[in-house]
């Protein structure tokens, strides 16, 4: 998955003191981490491959003092195989039980035959990696940093308070 964003703080110490109060800072950092999130995950969200819509609808973000996450739900039915669509795999044989739904729905022939058409092919070639996380960090990178920016200042007009 992509790398985290992390701010470290060095320094002056009534500054750490401040910002590890909650009070001080829950406003500005709290509606960033927010918003952060829910851009992050619209982005991963938009360059999610959609079949049935499972994958794309399990993505969901949280937000926990001073950080936030965005992911697959772990118990939906999506989060199996998020990180095979995200990565990618080598080649392999796939159980052609779970590929003949799919292959009905692309026109591959019904029953055994068209799963074993496309597990061939996963033998042979494995699937690509479809990188919709780090394509939705690198696409938001930008519009979070500014956001960022933002916070700055909101901190620091608390902090002359």
């Amino acid at each position: 998955m992509p790398k985290d964003f992390k701010v470290t703080l060095t320094g002056d110490a009534e500054l750490r003191r401040k910002l590890q109060n909650p009070e001080f800072v829950r406003g500005p950092v709290r509606q960033f981490l927010t918003k952060s999130a829910i851009l992050l995950e619209q982005e991963v969200k938009d360059e999610t491959p959609a079949d049935t819509g499972r994958l794309r609808a399990a993505i969901t973000h949280k937000v926990e003092p001073f950080r936030a996450i965005v992911g697959v739900k772990a118990n939906s039915g999506a989060s199996s195989y998020a990180s095979h669509v995200e990565f990618g795999t080598k080649p392999h044989w796939p159980p052609l039980a779970a590929l003949q739904p799919w292959a009905v729905r692309h026109g591959f022939p019904p029953g055994r035959a068209g799963a074993f058409l496309v597990a061939r092919a996963i033998a042979r070639r494995g699937t690509r990696a479809r990188r919709m996380f780090q394509k939705g960090v690198t696409a938001s990178r930008g519009r979070i940093m500014r956001m960022w920016q933002d916070v700055g200042g909101q901190v620091e007009a608390r902090w002359k308070r």
